[in-house]
């Protein structure tokens, strides 16, 4: 192998590597060749299409640049107003705080959620009782049974995904566990939850 001293301007290398790039070389222009005659084969090669504008003769070309500007502005104002409420909400959810505007819309989905298991319950009541079986596992069961735990339980203990630790935190159930007594202690574990498939 030939050694390269520092100050050496000679451009020398190993057969290696000069076969190398005379490879990816010959390599490339044969990609280059192939897409040129496929543009070639599909008739046309692609053109960009600029937007032509307002032409000069236009009768109300003022107007139409002013309207345009306007809906431009518009779209900004909209943008940035859809940031702030993102970025408010964010540290909202952050300190633990519900919106008033989410709490109502949480105790009308949780209402009409309420309304459709009273419907299906009516239905379960008159269907046989394999199929009330089935059933079991609605959300009404699930929050008794959850309630049942906490109240057996001294330590409640609530796993996060480590990666996005305020979107599996449920502050719900938290404020539940303070509500049913204050005295209880919630642990949170961080963990990184593989994901399922």
């Amino acid at each position: 192998m030939v050694k390269r001293s520092k100050k050496s301007k000679s451009k020398r290398v190993t057969l290696r590597q000069k076969h190398k790039v005379l490879r990816k070389v010959k390599e490339h222009h044969r990609k280059k060749r192939k897409e040129a005659k496929k543009e070639g084969k599909a008739g046309q090669r692609k053109k960009v299409e600029k937007d032509p504008g307002i032409p000069n003769e236009w009768p109300f070309k003022e107007q139409e640049l002013k309207a345009l500007e306007a809906r431009r502005a518009q779209a900004l104002q909209e943008l940035e107003l859809k940031k702030e409420a993102r970025k408010e909400r964010a540290r909202k959810r952050k300190l633990g705080l519900l919106e008033d505007e989410e709490i109502a819309n949480l105790a009308s989905a949780a209402s009409a959620q309420g309304s459709e298991f009273a419907a299906k319950d009516a239905a379960k009541d008159k269907a046989p009782l394999t199929v009330a079986k089935s059933n079991d596992h609605s959300e009404r069961s699930f929050y008794k049974e959850l309630v049942k735990v906490i109240e057996a339980s001294d330590v409640i203990l609530e796993v996060l995904d480590a990666r996005d630790p305020l979107g599996t935190r449920c502050i719900d159930m938290e404020k539940m566990v303070r509500k049913a007594d204050p005295s209880k202690r919630i642990v949170l574990l961080l963990n990184k939850i593989g994901i399922m498939h």
